[in-house]
Order: structure tokens, then C-alpha cells, then sequence
């Protein structure tokens, strides 16, 4: 088991962990920490690493435990973030097999970042044909827990830290590969199965 926070298409070396558990708990009071992966992903792009963040109400200063962080609709984010993705993988292996479903993921509008970023993990739970249990605690859980990984890759060090992967990205030639992004990356270029073996 592991205990651990939300993260927003966590990096390759977060499912790294997840997938070497059979129940994974999410921690739902956590503060809200900014410099973190709670609101952040990283996507490959043709100019390096693009970080897309979900904007919060009360600002990225606060620390609300995260099942009380409202996401803030004054920008357009989630279009913005959709064709971030879309214009930069869509000439990835997978790309189309997944796209729809990914963008009904994004046409929906919740109140909570908590409740979109449960949303993200049981997407990416469902393309990997992963087997391990989801699970969210309101409490510390009174369960034994193997560990607590929490906030040990942040953006500022997500490249060096962590399991270190390899596999064709779609901007390859013009940058090198860009070391642990976001798990859709690794995703789009190889099938959830061949993803889910990599990250295992």
C-alpha cells in the first residue's frame, strides 16, 4: 500500500511508485503546497518541457487542505490545457485512440480540484488496464501503511529525480529525450500496455 497525494497527470516516476502497489491511498487533507505536482503537469513540446497549471481560488499562497481547493474558472484553462496537449501529441502513435475520451475528461467542470484530479486518476487507471485499488482518505487511515511518498519530485527537479525511463517522444529530434513527464506522454507514445509495463 502506499499513501499519497493527487497529482495532476502525475509524472512518470509518481506512477512509477503507484504501480509497484496494490492499493493506492489517496490523501484528501493534505495542505494545498504550491511548487508541487497537486494543480502542475509537464508535457513535451518542440521548445522542452511546457508546465500546465490549474488555476485555484485563493491563489497558489494558500495552504486549504486540498479536499477544500475550489479550481478557478476566470481563465479558460481547460480549453488552453486540452490543445497544449492536442497540438503537441497529435502526431504520437496513440494519440487518436485516446483523445476523445480525454477530452470529455476536460468538458466536464468541477467545483473541487480534488474531485478533477480523481477524476485524471481513474482515466489514466482505465487506459493502463491498471489492477491496483483506488482509494481516498477524509482521515489519516488507522491501516498500516507500507510508506508515504508524498512531494519528494517537484517541478523544479522533476528530470533528476526518480525512476529515469526511455522510449520515442514525438519531439525527439529537436530537443532529446525529455526525462519524466507526464504519464499521458508515455502513454501516447506507446499504448497503455506498453506503458504500464515500462512504469512497473
Amino acid at each position: 500500500m502506499v499513501y499519497t497525494d493527487l497529482h495532476y497527470f502525475g509524472c512518470l516516476s509518481y506512477y512509477h511508485v503507484l504501480a509497484q502497489h496494490e492499493h493506492i491511498v489517496f490523501d484528501n487533507t493534505a495542505a494545498f503546497s504550491k511548487m508541487s505536482f497537486k494543480n502542475r503537469m509537464v508535457i513535451a513540446t518542440a521548445q522542452g518541457p511546457l508546465h500546465l497549471s490549474i488555476p485555484i481560488v485563493g491563489g497558489r499562497d494558500q495552504k486549504t487542505p486540498m479536499n477544500e481547493v475550489l479550481i478557478a474558472y476566470d481563465s479558460p484553462w481547460k480549453s488552453q490545457h486540452f490543445k497544449a496537449i492536442s497540438v503537441n501529441y497529435k502526431r504520437a502513435p496513440y494519440f487518436e485512440y485516446y483523445v476523445d475520451s480525454l477530452k470529455a475528461l476536460y468538458d466536464n467542470e468541477y467545483a473541487y480540484l480534488n474531485d478533477f484530479l480523481m477524476a485524471t486518476q481513474q482515466w489514466t487507471k482505465q487506459q493502463l488496464k491498471a489492477k491496483w485499488l483506488i482509494d481516498t482518505s477524509i482521515e489519516q487511515p488507522t491501516i498500516h501503511l507500507e510508506n508515504k511518498w508524498m512531494d519528494s519530485i517537484k517541478p523544479n527537479n522533476f528530470q533528476t529525480e526518480g525512476e529515469q525511463f526511455q522510449y520515442q517522444q514525438v519531439f525527439d529530434e529537436q530537443t532529446g529525450f525529455i526525462q519524466n513527464t507526464c504519464i499521458i506522454d508515455a502513454l501516447f507514445a506507446m499504448g497503455g500496455k506498453q506503458a504500464l509495463a515500462m512504469i512497473s
